[in-house]
């Protein structure tokens, strides 16, 4: 992880912690949250800020978002990427090139955003 995105997500996490203490009611689900969001990176923090800000949580929200970010935690963008052999002759187009996946954080804002 680059210094500056390890300084910023050192800076936010008083704001971050508050946030969650604010809006996650289940103590489990806010421990899964702390602890899953520490190797984000400065662009994740500030997305579940966002998240954390903008929308109120009941019970099944706050697991949505547990587990939502410990999807994120593990998330590798380029895991069903196809790369091309050169002993294969690969004519195909890669599924992963023409629709990547969504961030599991993105995911759960536009979740969130449509039940508005």
């Amino acid at each position: 992880m680059p210094f500056r995105d390890m300084m910023q997500a050192f800076f936010k996490s008083p704001v971050m912690r508050t946030l969650i203490e604010q809006k996650i009611s289940n103590g489990d689900y806010a421990r899964m949250i702390e602890t899953h969001r520490q190797p984000f990176s400065g662009p994740e923090n500030e997305l579940l800020e966002e998240i954390l800000q903008r929308f109120e949580f009941d019970v099944v929200q706050q697991q949505a978002l547990a587990q939502t970010v410990m999807q994120q935690a593990r998330f590798d963008p380029n895991a069903l990427h196809i790369e091309e052999f050169e002993d294969e002759d690969v004519t195909g187009i890669c599924p992963h090139c023409l629709n990547p996946p969504v961030p599991p954080l993105r995911d759960y804002l536009m979740w969130r955003e449509r039940q508005m």
